[in-house]
């Protein structure tokens, strides 16, 4: 099975090689729970043994993404035609997609009041929350910036789109400028201390530089300065994308336009991000009855 696993991976790494790094875990995490054997042996009762596993110990989500990473698998060598349990066994459980409130102006502009600036961190916070307000940019593409993509004279730069590896350009305010510039100034002066590339980077426990900002941790950040503020109700970095593409919905912009800001190759993913909440249908739907 070990062999299976690699062979697999190998093949996964041909064009989604990030995807076979996550896909490796849960495809070792599966023989771990089985056990050891030809992939011919493994049937229904492995399966249903797996998810009872991955039940008992992940949430329906990290569930719902190990099994499709079996059925993947399975389906992967049943074209090959080895004989092996049918992917078509390996039935997956329906799980409601995660909902992200998109954030308002007026929570976004209560959050950046909370941050003070006169401190490097607190100002790559501010920086951060800025630019993901202004670009709609993913958190993982933000965090991916290195300091070479950023012109002292323009408010943009081209990243790598996450999904697609494709090049776009994101543009942000001249109020942002100014905080990055300011942000920049400093970060390049650490640069000579660490050598870190990334345009952002963090500091442990240990008052140690990172190489690179991570994810979780402007998640973090995020969760802590609007709780600050008051607000109640949960928002993650995603929030402010959702909130890019509802400002431009607001403003009328074609549909094309905001597809081209969030980086998707198909137009129908960008549906998904336009869509009303209840409260903002409602607060819509009365001018139609006129």
């Amino acid at each position: 099975m070990e062999e299976k696993i690699r062979e697999y991976l190998d093949w996964k790494a041909t064009y989604a090689h990030r995807a076979s790094i996550n896909y490796k875990i849960w495809l070792v995490r599966f023989v771990q729970v089985c056990g050891e054997k030809p992939i011919e042996q493994y049937d229904n009762n492995d399966i249903a043994k797996y998810h009872k596993w991955l039940e008992s110990h992940y949430g329906s989500y990290c569930v719902q993404f190990a099994m499709v990473i079996i059925k993947n698998f399975f389906r992967f060598y049943k074209l090959k035609n080895v004989n092996c349990l049918s992917p078509e066994l390996i039935r997956l459980t329906r799980v409601n997609a995660k909902s992200h409130r998109a954030v308002t102006e007026d929570e976004y502009q209560k959050i950046i009041s909370v941050i003070p600036v006169n401190e490097f961190l607190p100002l790559r916070d501010s920086v951060i929350i800025h630019l993901l307000w202004d670009t709609g940019v993913r958190v993982s593409e933000l965090c991916g910036m290195d300091l070479s993509q950023i012109n002292e004279n323009k408010r943009s730069a081209v990243i790598s789109t996450k999904k697609t590896g494709k090049m776009r350009t994101i543009v942000w305010s001249e109020e942002t400028h100014n905080l990055l510039m300011k942000y920049f100034g400093i970060r390049v002066e650490l640069e000579k201390q660490n050598g870190a590339s990334a345009l952002f980077v963090g500091r442990n426990a240990c008052k140690e530089w990172s190489l690179r900002l991570s994810t979780r941790s402007v998640e973090r950040s995020v969760k802590r300065y609007s709780s600050a503020t008051g607000i109640k109700e949960k928002i993650t970095p995603h929030s402010f994308r959702h909130g890019w593409a509802h400002k431009r919905r607001d403003q009328l912009a074609p549909l094309a336009f905001i597809q081209k800001g969030l980086g998707h190759s198909n137009p129908i993913s960008t549906f998904i991000y336009e869509q009303y909440n209840d409260k903002e249908f409602e607060m819509n739907a009365f001018q139609y009855l006129k």
